[in-house]
């Protein structure tokens, strides 16, 4: 006779009894879809049971496989970004209101008022802030990236990339070193000056280099750098070195008043290469946007306030939930979560191609962005974490893209 065999579900305490009489169950680890939500496995009976919804994944996810984005240009923002007016300013994550801006986003916008002398100090330019007399946009809607508090206005520099494959087009504002930069929220003396220079003498060089080497493919850098130790989110040091390398024929044939500011800014720079590998991977997501009924992740963003969730399936909505603060931290020397303002940034976009929003409720289990962390009450870097995308903005995206019987999204 076989010895007696029980097997139980996710029961540990009837593990314990089973064991007590000597016999060793046979232990699955299952949990029920959404953790058991009833109104979540509704929604997810109704995704997976849906032929159309399976389709449009297909066409998306085919969409990302076929991406092939390439640095094509540099430039001034005012000229290379369509959209992007005099007295506007682009900023990470969802819209937002100058009210409701946090403190490390509104810094970085007080310094794009200032670059572009749109005020003579800071206090008029939060003034002007105030009034409305410039404009702020979600720099996703113009197919921008912008990684951490950074913001692009007509005056900065910008990077241009264009996936070979689908033709879609996303730019990037240049980033600079940590220390006195705009992008960890300083509109120090320091950083400004520093943006003029990178859009006065860097960008135009790289442009002229660019039209040496032609176009630089970005696939294959990203490739080649996590070959050397990238991890492709956080750390793009390689990434940085093998686009320099790119550029150097360039840069010494038509560019050499070039080079001195340019290595000025990457020495030390790890994240030279981010803006730019961020550009790319807009560049295939947004191809993926408008595929009726797809429930892939085309953004998850955050502008410092609330984070932003938009699928492939529903362009241009926007669901959000409060910035968390990054968990799983690492903090520069006598800083702490208590001085840590909540995640921000266009970063997250490099984690995102071919998450499924599906997936995610079903595992109950959001997205984590690896991120730097800002300080909230003055400017600067001060630390590295990661950031728990909330469940609620994915669940309500969901629910809209795909209503239960009876109910008008």
């Amino acid at each position: 006779m076989s010895p007696l065999a029980i097997a139980t579900v996710h029961a540990p305490r009837e593990d314990a009894t089973l064991r007590a009489q000597g016999i060793e169950p046979l232990t699955v680890e299952w949990e029920p879809p959404a953790r058991g939500d009833l109104t979540a496995v509704a929604l997810l009976t109704r995704a997976y049971a849906d032929g159309d919804v399976e389709q449009a994944n297909h066409e998306a996810m085919s969409r990302l496989d076929t991406a092939r984005p390439h640095l094509m240009s540099a430039g001034l923002a005012g000229d290379i970004v369509p959209g992007l007016e005099d007295r506007m300013i682009l900023h990470p994550g969802p819209p937002v209101e100058w009210e409701h801006v946090g403190p490390p986003l509104r810094r970085a916008l007080i310094g794009a008022v200032l670059l572009e002398g749109w005020a003579p100090d800071a206090d008029a330019a939060v003034a002007a802030l105030e009034q409305g007399a410039i404009a702020l946009q979600p720099a996703h809607a113009h197919g921008v990236a912008a990684p951490m508090c950074a913001v692009l206005s007509p005056s900065m520099a910008a990077w241009g990339v264009t996936d070979e494959s689908s033709g879609v087009e996303a730019w990037a504002p240049f980033l600079d070193p940590q220390v006195d930069a705009l992008w960890s929220g300083d509109h120090s003396v320091a950083a400004i000056r520093r943006q003029r220079v990178m859009a006065d003498r860097i960008a135009p060089g790289i442009a002229a280099a660019l039209a040496v080497t032609g176009p630089v493919d970005l696939a294959a850098i990203a490739a080649e750098a996590e070959a050397m130790g990238d991890d492709g989110v956080v750390e793009h040091r390689a990434a940085s070195m093998l686009l320099m390398r790119a550029l150097f024929e360039g840069l010494t044939t038509r560019a050499l008043d070039a080079l001195p500011p340019l290595a000025a800014l990457t020495s030390g720079n790890d994240r030279f290469a981010l803006p730019l590998m961020a550009a790319g991977a807009h560049t295939a997501l947004q191809a993926t946007l408008g595929v009726p009924r797809s429930t892939l992740i085309a953004a998850i963003t955050s502008n410092g306030t609330d984070v932003g969730v938009m699928l492939s399936g529903l362009p241009g909505a926007w669901f959000t939930a409060p910035a968390p603060i990054p968990d799983l931290a690492e903090y520069i020397e006598g800083r702490s979560a208590v001085d840590a303002a909540p995640w921000i940034g266009d970063q997250g976009l490099l984690e995102l191609v071919g998450i499924d929003a599906r997936l995610c409720l079903d595992h109950d289990e959001a997205p984590s962005v690896a991120t730097g962390i800002v300080a909230r009450g003055h400017a600067g870097w001060i630390g590295e974490g990661s950031a728990s995308t909330p469940m609620a903005p994915i669940r309500d995206a969901l629910m809209t893209l795909l209503p239960a019987p009876g109910i008008v999204a």
